[in-house]
């Protein structure tokens, strides 16, 4: 916790890519900032490499023009390794558009950044805002999001019941892929009581297991605002 009273969620930075001049452009850019610190540690060319160091949280700036995989899982595996981390994936200005980055917010990418233009003047804001607990998103990503918790809840919720604010704050984190541990540690709870809480939601909403939650990812255009 800083002088401000804000906790940070991570302050340690590991970019992953195979392009030596966009993680020189990456550590020359925050480098230079000043309003707030991070660690940089050595950059990871591969998966492999980012998994050496384990068993610590960090932000992974995860570099999708170079990296043969897919984000969403190799977030997902970079979770598993070092729970609590939080994800900025660095996506070409010609993707996929909305459509991947709702995709890849149900993986648990907490923000995105598109390497067009204006990139290095958005990238510290959007380490800033990750290291701060914060998200970095479009507004149609969270628009998408609230509106498949809505259907969620009017096709699942069991007559009689509802969820109580914690409950709703489990879901939302259910919705995006953390496990029980990620999220005792998101809300400050114990791992016994996040399990506790996830027991509770899918009786509510009659489902057999967590994965009940979760939009089918090859549907996710329909979750567009407007669509």
């Amino acid at each position: 916790m800083d002088e401000k009273g804000v906790t940070r969620v991570a302050s340690v930075v590991q970019v992953v890519s195979s392009h030596p001049l966009l993680t020189r452009a990456v550590e020359r850019i925050l480098n230079r900032v000043k309003d707030f610190h991070v660690r940089l540690l050595l950059p990871a060319a591969s998966e492999a490499e980012a998994m050496r160091l384990s068993g610590f949280p960090r932000l992974f700036l995860l570099d999708a023009c170079s990296l043969r995989t897919d984000l969403g899982r190799l977030a997902e595996r970079c979770r598993a390794s070092s729970p609590g981390s939080k994800f900025l994936a660095l996506l070409p200005p010609d993707g996929n558009g909305d459509a991947e980055k709702i995709r890849l917010f149900y993986w648990g990418i907490d923000g995105f950044v598109d390497l067009g233009k204006s990139w290095q003047a958005e990238l510290p804001l959007a380490v800033h805002s990750l290291l701060y607990g914060q998200l970095w998103v479009p507004s149609c990503v969270l628009l998408a999001f609230v509106k498949q918790a809505k259907a969620l809840l009017d096709a699942q919720l069991l007559p009689g019941h509802s969820l109580t604010a914690r409950e709703a704050q489990v879901l939302q984190l259910l919705m995006r892929s953390l496990t029980n541990k990620e999220i005792s540690g998101a809300l400050r709870i114990s791992e016994r009581t996040a399990k506790f809480h996830v027991s509770n939601i899918l009786t509510k909403l009659n489902l057999d297991d967590r994965h009940g939650v979760l939009p089918d990812r090859f549907r996710i255009p329909e979750l567009l605002p407007g669509v």
